[in-house]
């Protein structure tokens, strides 16, 4: 943001965003409540190479170049080729569901291979993941297991390396977790397989390493509004009336940066949910929130479908 004679005054990033929602602020709220006024900024013709050192630590490669005045020249993108960076976390789908919310399209087809636009909602997902540098993917799979396998076989055909892990029963959100059988070192991510997700999951493990959590949760807000007017009461007296007010919350998105140490609690082959693992681990304080401003659907139900084909159904 400049003032009316150019000179900066203050900048906004993707996290700066995520910041504002913890804080509260909806995404009506105005601009400024993410504004970052101690923000770093490249002065022309200056050596640039202290600034953009203490700003690769935190990540950085966009900077905003100012005169020796303050106004803003330029943008300058540093240390971006464009190509992502190869990761090696494992990311685990969850694609064992039955579908049930969206029978009888689910009858015969697992949800995870539901077309939206043309292609399968597992293939968005995966296909998304691969251009973000995962390539190491796990498929959990019961209902109509099979099929998936069938479609993604070994994943060689979508550029990205697909094992499977097969549920004799159902698992619940982290069971199959328990049946991971390599060894894994880094973060892994566990997400369900009928999302559609906007968000970068590639930013969120980043996240994850920068804060030192054991477990992120990505969090979508949502906010609900009262369509009444709403009283404050002290015993049966009347001491204000709020019109219409919206509650803003964070729900729970359906994806998940774990490090191995959260699954230690989990049995073989045991019944076991995510929101249950996640309050196992919340003793520690490591457990934190992910915000998401960009674009999530759960495609739980046929209108979801409905709208996943207005949302990705053109690419």
């Amino acid at each position: 943001m400049t003032d009316a004679n150019g000179t900066l005054q203050a900048t906004v990033t993707d996290g700066d965003v995520r910041r504002a929602l913890l804080a509260g602020h909806g995404l009506d709220s105005p601009a400024a409540t993410a504004f970052n006024t101690e923000f770093l900024a490249l002065e022309e013709g200056s050596d640039w190479a202290p600034t953009t050192a203490q700003g690769a630590i935190k990540g950085f490669s966009e900077y905003p170049v100012v005169d020796s005045d303050g106004h803003l020249v330029c943008v300058e993108v540093l240390g971006h080729s464009g190509e992502s960076v190869a990761r090696d976390n494992t990311v685990v789908i969850m694609v064992g569901g039955k579908g049930m919310r969206l029978r009888p399209l689910t009858e015969e087809t697992p949800k995870p291979l539901l077309l939206v636009g043309e292609k399968p909602i597992l293939q968005h997902i995966i296909d998304n993941l691969r251009d973000e540098g995962f390539s190491d993917i796990v498929l959990a799979v019961n209902y109509l297991g099979e099929q998936i396998e069938s479609f993604f076989h070994d994943g060689s055909d979508f550029g990205v390396r697909i094992r499977y892990v097969k549920e004799d029963r159902a698992l619940g959100t982290a069971g199959a977790l328990s049946l991971l059988q390599e060894p894994i070192s880094s973060p892994i991510v566990v997400m369900n397989g009928d999302l559609v997700l906007a968000a970068s999951v590639r930013k969120m493990v980043d996240y994850h390493l920068e804060k030192q959590a054991t477990i992120t949760v990505g969090a979508k807000v949502v906010e609900t509004t009262i369509p009444f007017g709403v009283l404050s009461t002290r015993g049966l007296v009347i001491d204000g009336i709020e019109e219409k007010p919206t509650h803003r919350d964070l729900v729970n998105a359906g994806v998940y940066v774990l490090n191995t140490e959260a699954l230690e609690s989990l049995s073989a082959n045991q019944v076991a949910d995510m929101p249950e693992l996640i309050l196992e681990n919340l003793d520690q304080g490591k457990v934190i929130a992910y915000p998401m401003h960009e674009t999530w659907a759960d495609l739980g139900h046929p209108v979801d479908l409905s709208r996943a084909q207005g949302l990705i159904g053109g690419e």
